[in-house]
């Protein structure tokens, strides 16, 4: 292997033999195996509701106490779009001409936005974190 080589598989780029390596969209690397595995086994290790709870939470969602409930509030939004604030700074930031929006944090948040972001509008999206994973 030349050094180039060397070099470019230590940037990540290549495997050891020089191949181009491939790497996963998370829609693919999620539907793996061990991620399967490790999502229906995530239950034993958080404080999970039993499922007679969550039955009995959905049969009350869908009554007439909680529909009263539900519509009796009156000009109240509390984040419509499910979305964490990271991602609003990202979008403000980006409102503004010359401005590279920089999230603090760990959470992958950025590179979670940069991809959806980028497929949403077929064009990169620049955003810097301070995440060392990234």
């Amino acid at each position: 292997m030349s050094e180039a080589t060397a070099a470019r598989a230590d940037s990540g780029n290549l495997d050891l033999r020089g191949d181009a390596l491939r790497v996963l969209d998370h829609n693919e690397l999620f539907a793996l195996a061990e991620y399967v595995e490790q999502h229906t086994t995530k239950r034993e290790l958080e404080a999970a509701p039993s499922d007679e709870e969550v039955a009995a939470t959905l049969a009350w969602s869908r009554g007439w106490e909680y529909r009263e409930r539900n519509f009796a509030r009156e000009a109240l939004v509390i984040n419509p779009l499910k979305a964490c604030q990271p991602l609003g700074a990202v979008l403000a930031a980006l409102g503004f001409a010359g401005t590279l929006p920089y999230v603090h944090g760990s959470q992958g948040c950025v590179a979670y936005f940069r991809s959806h972001l980028s497929r949403h509008f077929k064009e990169p999206v620049p955003a810097v974190s301070s995440s060392m994973t990234e």
